[in-house]
């Protein structure tokens, strides 16, 4: 009886839990069925012949998406809009509401090659509803490595079909050009591709060689197949050796049209190893140097010949440049302009045909996401680093993608160890307190609330070092301050009212320096629409907190920060009754 009332007794504690725990998860598999059963309910009435319960069901929606978990939601819109055959009304308000909700997880989408066949089919249906579903569907296949290769295929062979209506074209163009990008981008071990003779490849060169007297339709069509089905097989790294010496006997040979020679010319170009520079300045990509390793190019106007004679995908080698010094540089990182601060170079290593083709491809999407991946690769690798930027690496930090970098040098304020600026450095860091300092500085003047909460943990560890006479600044504060004003994070009215007492100078040793607490005040009751001198709070004006968008201010009177707060507070209590007694 004894051992029993003790192993009940070890055992019960752990029983309570797991039982609580299995309920959550009933409780859990419970909302999630009723939220499917709830959307599904409301998408149903959106195709409602009734505008009254179509208007219902989009509010209820709105609401849903505001109330319920938005995640569950979203990944609850997305599998509706994975059906090809979903009406035109109810997708187009399904995309909008989708918008306002986060990105869903990856589905686990899959696919059979009839289902393939069927979707590319679709994209020449006669309802413009089901075309758009179909192309959805192919866009989030692709997503799966496997469906990559078979999707590829099937929409190369509709897009070089003569019998394709110039309609159904602006469909299949767009996907056939992302599959392809894929393609290129994947693991050539997933690729089920049947083998290529030499023969063949000797019949598709013969055709891109051949002159047309009358250039008819069939005969583009045929040289742009034959082209395609070169390009694709150049990316196939087992082939490259195969074309090559093919490619360089014909334009060996003798009475070669120059058209001809042309087309072949730039096939086998993509067989060199080559690389790319690019040139970014104000966060646009303005400029592309394409160079083949190891080969001198002298471009127009330019005083020495760009030459580097090796890179892999970490490092390349400039033997000579017009901007580059001789040297060492980072490749897929975001480099410093060395005589430009609102510039930079991005270095690509091009070594086969198929990265090759894949960057033409990647350089034609959006910059913005682009620049977001460049400075992704740039902040992950000076994290790996674990150490202070030098000067041009932060002065750069303006020119990446702001929320990524913004995020990144809040991090580097809790990773790495402050320190004054050398001597040496130039006069747009001289007179900074510290390299935090300039972190600080890039966070005021371009942060945004990614860099909220490492900024404010730096803040309460004193990770930058204080104010001098030379730079008498708290910057780390002007920081927060900036970001609590231009981008304030979710709970940054409760941050500013808890600064309300402090009387911490935001300026050292200057009489009237705007005080902590009193801007927080000023900036608190500016974003509530209060007018902060009706509170006893006075201007106490400085040019560089004015260039920040902060209302450096002191109170008037020792009462006028109580003043702040209960009206604060009695605005806290007002809005939590309207919470409460919201429908």
């Amino acid at each position: 009886m004894m051992a029993r009332r003790m192993l009940s007794a070890a055992f019960f504690p752990w029983f309570v839990v797991a039982l609580a725990a299995l309920s959550d998860g009933l409780a859990t598999a419970v909302e999630a069925d009723a939220l499917r059963q709830e959307v599904e309910r409301w998408i149903r009435d959106l195709d409602s012949d009734q505008f009254a319960i179509r208007e219902v069901a989009a509010l209820e929606l709105e609401q849903l998406a505001l109330r319920s978990e938005p995640k569950a939601l979203a990944e609850q819109i997305e599998r509706v809009l994975l059906q090809p055959k979903l009406s035109f009304e109810v997708r187009m308000r399904l995309e909008r509401l989708a918008q306002t909700l986060p990105p869903p997880a990856q589905p686990n989408v899959t696919s059979t090659e009839e289902e393939i066949d069927t979707l590319v089919d679709q994209l020449e249906c006669d309802k413009y509803a089901e075309r758009l579903g179909a192309a959805r569907r192919l866009d989030r296949l692709m997503s799966r490595p496997e469906l990559v290769c078979p999707i590829m295929i099937r929409l190369k062979a509709r897009r070089l079909d003569d019998r394709l209506s110039p309609d159904a074209r602006l469909w299949v163009e767009p996907l056939d050009q992302e599959a392809r990008l894929a393609w290129l981008n994947s693991d050539p071990a997933t690729w089920q591709l049947p083998p290529v003779s030499d023969a063949q490849m000797e019949k598709w060169i013969d055709v891109l060689t051949k002159q047309a007297s009358d250039e008819s339709q069939a005969h583009r069509s045929a040289q742009a197949t034959a082209r395609r089905e070169l390009l694709d097989l150049l990316a196939r790294d087992e082939y490259v050796k195969k074309i090559t010496p093919l490619l360089e006997a014909t334009l060996a040979g003798p009475n070669l049209d120059p058209l001809a020679e042309k087309r072949l010319r730039e096939i086998l170009d993509l067989t060199q190893p080559a690389m790319v520079a690019e040139f970014w300045t104000d966060r646009q990509h303005l400029g592309t140097q394409y160079l083949l390793v190891g080969v001198p190019s002298l471009g127009p106007g330019a005083e020495r010949p760009s030459h580097f004679d090796r890179i892999d995908d970490s490092v390349a080698h400039c033997v000579s440049g017009n901007s580059l010094m001789p040297g060492d540089y980072a490749v897929g990182v975001a480099i410093p302009h060395p005589k430009q601060e609102n510039a930079i170079f991005h270095l690509v290593n091009l070594p086969t045909p198929r990265r090759r083709m894949a960057y033409d491809y990647r350089r034609q999407t959006d910059a913005a996401s682009r620049l977001a991946d460049l400075t992704r690769r740039t902040t992950e690798r000076f994290l790996r680093e674990k150490r202070r930027l030098v000067e041009a690496e932060l002065n750069m930090l303006p020119q990446l993608d702001v929320e990524l970098a913004s995020a990144f040098a809040a991090r580097l304020l809790l990773t790495t160890e402050d320190q004054r600026m050398p001597e040496e450095s130039s006069q747009r860091t001289a007179g900074r307190p510290s390299h935090h300092g300039i972190l600080c500085v890039f966070l005021a003047t371009e942060g945004t609330n990614s860099a909220a909460d490492a900024l404010l943990e730096a803040i309460q560890s004193d990770r930058v070092l204080p104010p001098t006479p030379a730079a008498p600044y708290r910057l780390d504060w002007v920081a927060a301050l900036s970001i609590a004003v231009a981008d304030p994070w979710p709970d940054a009215s409760t941050w500013l009212a808890g600064l309300i007492h402090r009387a911490d100078p935001l300026i050292l040793d200057r009489a009237d320096s705007s005080e902590l607490g009193a801007t927080a005040a000023a900036i608190l009751l500016e974003k509530h629409q209060q007018a902060p001198l009706a509170f006893g709070l006075q201007p106490s004006g400085d040019r560089v907190l004015d260039v920040f968008g902060i209302p450096g201010c002191r109170f008037n009177s020792s009462e006028a920060g109580d003043n702040v707060l209960r009206w604060w507070n009695q605005r806290k209590g007002e809005a939590a009754v309207g919470l409460e007694t919201s429908p």
